[in-house]
């Protein structure tokens, strides 16, 4: 455990990739709330251990399935006060992830091979990124890395999570980028999501050894630390 106090994410990424370096553990996985922060520090965190070699970072929603084949299902699950809900299947469900393909992704890495992955937003060839089997250490970025086998001895676990007020800021800020094209989209969203976040996703935090707190400006606050990393 440690008190918590606000760092800067290039504070925390350095912290990061030395426990890694010296641990040897090649694999992150960083989950949390929608707007919490994760990709930036994602990108922290690979520019670190680019000073060091190679860094891949993985996007878990390059795995997820159509939005309007999730959103045409209907999904049920039991909410924080016991209550039975239906709605439309989000990040927060296994079913909606193409969970062998990022399996297999990770599986050639460990075993050091090359891979050329085909990113959701690629349209050819050449738009393909090329994740290294010598990585210093392969980040997997995304609510869903809940669903994935993480061993404890190879792998550093992160959960990152932010206020309702700020997700709902940005996810707004951020909405003409995503399926959610303006602010009235989002808020008609965002009960539902959350509340499938919170029976289906929060619960893993146990799992995850250093939790983090993301605040306005992108510091963060750590929360847990049971890697003991030096800050």
């Amino acid at each position: 455990m440690t008190e918590a106090r606000v760092y800067s994410a290039h504070r925390v990424a350095q912290a990061i990739v030395e426990h890694c370096r010296v641990a040897g553990r090649r694999l992150l996985f960083i989950s949390g709330n929608g707007g919490a922060g994760k990709t930036e520090l994602s990108k922290a965190i690979a520019q670190e251990a680019g000073n060091f070699g190679h860094a891949n970072i993985i996007d878990m929603d390059d795995f997820v399935v159509d939005t309007k084949l999730r959103n045409s299902a209907t999904a049920s699950w039991t909410d924080i006060t016991g209550t039975l809900q239906n709605g439309r299947y989000t990040t927060a469900f296994a079913a909606s992830y193409f969970l062998q393909n990022i399996k297999a992704i990770l599986y050639n890495i460990e075993m050091g091979n090359n891979y050329y992955h085909w990113p959701k937003k690629a349209r050819i060839g050449g738009e393909c990124r090329l994740l290294f089997g010598d990585a210093v250490v392969t980040i997997v970025d995304g609510v869903g890395t809940v669903f994935l086998d993480k061993d404890a001895a190879r792998s550093v676990c992160i959960f990152v999570q932010c206020s309702k007020e700020l997700e709902i800021a940005r996810r707004i800020q951020r909405a003409r980028f995503s399926n959610e094209k303006d602010e009235a989209a989002v808020l008609k969203n965002f009960d539902e999501r959350n509340s499938q976040y919170k029976a289906m996703i929060e619960p893993h935090i146990v799992e995850y050894g250093l939790v983090l707190e993301s605040l306005d400006d992108y510091s963060l606050s750590i929360t847990r630390n049971d890697y003991d990393f030096p800050l």
